[in-house]
């Protein structure tokens, strides 16, 4: 079993990753799920249905949660998801994404270290 992944991310962020990412990889190696935030949304409600993603998409592995932009609602919800065996990382964009499908194997904290590389490589002043 890979660990589980959850997306929280603005408004179909995304949902337009994951189908990018799986575009270009061919496939998508995770078991995952993405938490759409609207303006609308009340983050406890999100939360709390974060937390169900948690628990669903953890097999024995954790969850790795990726999130869009730091100190925003979505990442202040991922950071209050109260669970034994996750990480959260900020900052999301394609690049992370692909070098997390790349390395599917990995452990929860490789994933993580993985997501952190890939994100900060894939950007560059050209």
């Amino acid at each position: 079993m890979n660990v589980g992944i959850l997306m929280i991310t603005h408004s179909d962020i995304g949902k337009q990753m994951l189908l990018t990412a799986t575009s270009v990889f061919g496939k998508n190696p995770f078991r995952l799920e993405i938490l759409s935030v609207d303006n609308y949304d009340q983050p406890n409600d999100i939360k709390e249905l974060g937390q169900k993603y948690v628990k669903f998409l953890d097999q024995g592995r954790g969850v790795l949660i990726l999130t869009d932009i730091i100190g925003t609602t979505p990442s202040n919800i991922a950071k209050s998801i109260d669970y034994k065996n996750i990480r959260v990382v900020a900052g999301l964009n394609l690049s992370m994404l692909l070098n997390v499908f790349n390395y599917s194997t990995d452990s929860l904290n490789q994933l993580a270290n993985r997501a952190v590389d890939g994100g900060i490589t894939g950007i560059m002043k050209l």
